[in-house]
Order: structure tokens, then sequence, then C-alpha cells
């Protein structure tokens, strides 16, 4: 039997109907996340071919995925910057305080489901890093100026890093903007909150990969492969 999942107290899962209101307090919106995924599957069609190998098309969809959000955000002249501290690959806001990723989700990414979701492959320490920085900033109730004066941080490392989260179907690619909060096993325990978005319909898209592999252990994952 498997073991029962309980949902923590402070769940919050918003739908995708509140994806606007939502996005926009973080300096996104709906239709900068779908044009960055739409240009990151393009990409991956343009590669996914045998001649290649077999992890290129996932690679090139999550490089071209990150590039393109970052061109939006840095075009609308908010305060964004690229980050890359550590090889781990971001776009952030000095003002805002908030660092985005894109990463890849198991099933249950992008609905309100039985459980909140997974990271699609194991994240080594410097994710870790994030998430328990993510929870410092809750727990202890400090501002960020505060924990910018921490010796070496810098200013991408001094933010709330969120997830731009992306499930592949069949037909459709799922999303959440999501802040993790607690980091098990290499990968996420706790989620606070969860922004659904409206899924782009795409069909034959697959996952996005990180090369980097934030010192990952696949444990003999797959690299390139459809959700059910």
């Amino acid at each position: 039997m498997s073991e029962q999942w309980s949902a923590p107290a402070h769940r919050r899962v918003t739908p995708p109907s509140e994806a606007p209101a939502n996005l926009k307090a973080l300096g996104l919106t709906v239709e900068i996340i779908h044009r960055a995924i739409e240009k990151g599957d393009i990409a991956r069609r343009r590669v996914d071919r045998p001649v290649y190998p077999v992890s290129y098309p996932g690679v090139t969809m999550w490089a071209t995925t990150l590039a393109a959000l970052r061109q939006e955000l840095l075009k609308i002249r908010q305060g964004w910057k690229i980050g890359k501290t550590g090889n781990y690959e971001t776009v952030y806001s000095e003002e805002r305080k908030i660092a985005f990723a894109v990463v890849a989700g198991d099933s249950l990414t992008g609905v309100d489901g039985k459980r909140d979701p997974k990271l699609k492959r194991k994240k080594g320490p410097k994710t870790r890093d994030r998430i328990e920085r993510n929870a410092k900033y809750i727990q202890t109730a400090l501002s960020l100026p505060e924990l910018e004066e921490e010796e070496g941080v810098t200013d991408d490392e001094a933010c709330e890093t969120w997830f731009i989260m992306v499930r592949a179907s069949k037909d459709k690619i799922y999303i959440e903007v999501s802040r993790p909060i607690e980091a098990g096993d290499g990968n996420v325990d706790d989620w606070s909150p969860r922004h659904l978005v409206e899924p782009l319909q795409i069909s034959g898209a697959i996952a996005p990969i990180d090369p980097y592999g934030d010192d990952d252990d696949d444990d003999g994952e797959e690299l390139v492969g459809r959700q059910p």
C-alpha cells in the first residue's frame, strides 16, 4: 500500500484563472512564459533527429526557453539581469529580490493533484542552497538587505528563487511558477505557493534538461522522455 500524502497546513495552490494577477506581482506575465516555452519547443524540434545525442533536444529545449525568458524580461527594462553564479542559470531582479530558474517537473506539475509535484530529475547542493535560502526568508522573517550582507552572497543568490516548472504530455505542456521551501533527498519536499499557469497546446513536446545537472546523480533515469 502506498503511503498517503498529507497536505501541509500552509499549502496554497492557485488556479490558472488567477495566474495573470499572481504573475504580475512577480514581474511576469502568462504571455511571456508561453512565448519562452514555445520558442524552446521550436528550437527542440530542429534538433530532434537521430544524428544528435539523445539528450540534446531536451538540453536545447531548456536552454532556448531560458534564453527567451531572459530576452523577454531584459526587453521590458525593469531591472532584470542574467544570473550565472556557480553555473546556476537564472534571470533575476535585484529590485524585486526574485530569481527564476527553468526546470522539468513530474506528472503532477501544473495541476492540483493528489500530491504536490517533484522535480523530474534529482538535484544537488546548488539547488538545495537556493531552497534553504527561500526557507530562511520565510522562517526567520529576515529582510533581504540583511541577507545580502552575508559573506560571499552574490546579487542573484540573494534572491528568492522560484521555479518555472514544465511538464510535457502528448498534446500539452503543463506549467506552474512555484517557490520551493523545503529540500528533500535531491528533490523538493514542500512548496509555497504554487501558481498554476494555463497549459500550452503543443503536441510531441519533451521535458527540458539542465545540462549542468547541478552536480546531480541521474540515478539511471532517462534524460529524455515524455510524461504520461
